[in-house]
């Protein structure tokens, strides 16, 4: 009989960020909805500013009456898990707060061509900036409040 030994590893803040930095990761955006029952979505997602005291925030836009937007407005804790499917694989998931910002075109604009860069190439991101920056969509913040990461899950010695 074989035994394998799985050997797990917590990630460092920079191996986090590094994480959720790389390639076209989608997030699973969970919300809770008026019944109590849970909503996961899959969600397009950049990192904002960083803000030594504060980490680092977790950006999204969202129409104003999506599920997750209603959801949202109703309890505002949520959690999202971001996860590779590339051995040995890794994932993180914030527990949070998300904070539905007022209107601001600009900003708006300025955090929808940065996430349509990041999952649609520079060609496609301004379009996609100015389309989801209109009057009826929202900027999401979501402020981290605990956050679980490990690597190297399938990994043994």
């Amino acid at each position: 009989m074989r035994l394998f030994l799985i050997i797990m590893a917590n990630m460092s803040t920079k191996e986090i960020r590094k994480f959720l930095l790389q390639g076209t990761l989608t997030g699973k955006l969970a919300t809770v909805k008026k019944d109590g029952s849970p909503h996961v979505v899959p969600i397009w997602f950049i990192l904002g500013d960083i803000d030594y005291d504060n980490g680092v925030d977790i950006i999204f836009v969202t129409g104003s009456t999506s599920v997750k937007a209603r959801n949202i407005r109703l309890n505002n804790r949520v959690s999202i898990c971001i996860d590779d499917r590339t051995p040995p694989f890794s994932f993180v998931t914030v527990y949070g707060v998300a904070e539905i910002q007022q209107f601001n075109r600009n900003e708006l604009l300025k955090w929808a061509t940065k996430i349509a860069e990041r999952y649609m190439g520079k060609d496609n991101a301004e379009s996609y900036g100015t389309r989801k920056s209109a009057e009826g969509e929202l900027l999401v913040r979501i402020k981290p409040v605990n956050i679980v990461a490990e690597k190297n899950i399938a990994g043994w010695g």
